[in-house]
């Protein structure tokens, strides 16, 4: 259809939703040198890919019917543009990046624009043009404001259920020493006591000592929490990272304690890459194998811990499975509460200790991933911790 028997915004209207995917390329060649995030990391799944040259096909529409297609108005266009928003937040993006990503898909219309009109055989009026040019940046405006909207929107959630984590660890963490100041308080009062016996003595220091040694842990402990995003609430930081080296850094990390308790450390031998963030699947791993050669059962000839890996169509499930002593029944559910510890009565015989925070650290770290973790275990055959991720595209990870 010429130019002769249409408008000139029904012309480039048309010819941008004829170009929407040549043109959402052109947009992604830009977009891979403002973000901070890898190539195929811009757009990160088939689902959202497909949505941008639907999000360009109706700026076309609009451009060339505006009368009848307004885009603010169009549900689907405006949920498009928020899951844009919420990636972003995801990934680390600055306001000013968001902006900008928008300037960029302006840039790009706009050369169309003048490469569609410069072919043409019969030269549209000035106004025509201006008009096309006017309804093309009003669309890509609204886009732009519904997805700096919810962006910072995602981020006022963030701050919100920052301070609200924040404040609920600083109660339980100021509640836990202070139990055990006051009794290394009070054991001292006791220790300097007339009163005191020298069996008294004896029973005093060894409890002074397990509450020192119990502050420090605790101490040591809170060291790893930037890295979990328990207390900051952090958006992950993803890279791709082939699980066999992480694994095998997890079990040097380990091995000394494996090999002071008669622990096989094992995993599949095929094992995938991953887009995931590094430090805080480390993590994960370091506390749910540590926790399992701690809690191996000293009366089994045998003992083993093994990472097993199994996929799905759009998850990865990666399980830390041992024949260990295993968790009551009763102490399941709680597991992952802070400064619960299912096992703390046995920690003589099998000289451990604790603080209680290594598995809340870990769930939180799985949530930060948008993953899920579930437990099974039974006592005197062993435990099951089952870490579910979504497969995420980038470089070479499908």
């Amino acid at each position: 259809m010429s130019l002769a028997e249409i408008s000139c915004c029904e012309y480039i209207g048309n010819s941008i939703r004829n170009q929407a995917r040549a043109l959402s390329l052109r947009w992604l060649e830009r977009l891979v040198a403002l973000l901070p995030v890898e190539a195929n990391a811009v757009f990160t799944s088939e689902e959202l890919l497909d949505h941008i040259p639907h999000l360009i096909e109706q700026i076309g529409s609009y451009v060339a019917a505006p009368e009848s297609s307004d885009i603010a108005a169009n549900t689907v266009v405006t949920e498009h543009a928020r899951e844009l928003g919420q990636l972003r937040h995801r990934q680390h993006a600055s306001v000013h990046q968001v902006l900008r990503e928008y300037d960029l898909l302006t840039e790009v219309l706009e050369n169309f624009l003048d490469e569609a009109t410069a072919t043409l055989q019969i030269a549209p009026p000035p106004s025509e043009i201006l008009k096309a040019s006017r309804l093309t940046g009003r669309a890509v405006r609204v886009l732009m404001q519904i997805t700096v909207a919810t962006f910072i929107g995602e981020y006022t959630d963030t701050i919100t259920a920052q301070a609200s984590r924040l404040d609920q660890f600083n109660r339980a963490v100021s509640h836990e020493l202070r139990n055990v100041f006051g009794t290394i308080q009070f054991s001292a009062a006791l220790l300097t006591s007339d009163a005191a016996t020298t069996v008294d003595h004896a029973r005093i220091v060894a409890t002074l000592r397990r509450n020192t040694d119990r502050a420090l842990q605790i101490l040591r402990t809170l060291e790893h929490l930037p890295r979990s995003g328990l207390l900051a609430g952090d958006t992950p930081t993803e890279q791709v990272v082939e699980l066999s080296e992480l694994v095998n850094e997890v079990f040097r990390q380990l091995g000394d304690m494996a090999e002071a308790r008669g622990v096989m450390l094992r995993a599949s031998a095929s094992l995938p890459r991953l887009y995931v963030d590094t430090g805080r699947l480390e993590l994960i791993l370091v506390n749910l194998v540590a926790n399992a050669i701690k809690y191996s059962d000293p009366a089994k000839p045998a003992r083993v811990v093994e990472i097993l890996v199994a996929a799905a169509d759009d998850v990865q499930e990666i399980r830390v499975v041992d024949n260990g002593i295993g968790i009551p029944a009763a102490a399941l559910a709680k597991v992952f509460a802070r400064f619960h510890r299912a096992h703390a009565e046995l920690d003589a015989t099998l000289g451990v200790n604790g603080t209680g925070l290594g598995l809340a650290i870990v769930e939180e770290c799985v949530k930060a991933l948008g993953g899920d973790i579930r437990v099974e275990s039974e006592e005197g055959h062993g435990t099951t911790f089952a870490l579910t991720l979504p497969r995420k595209l980038s470089a070479g990870v499908n």
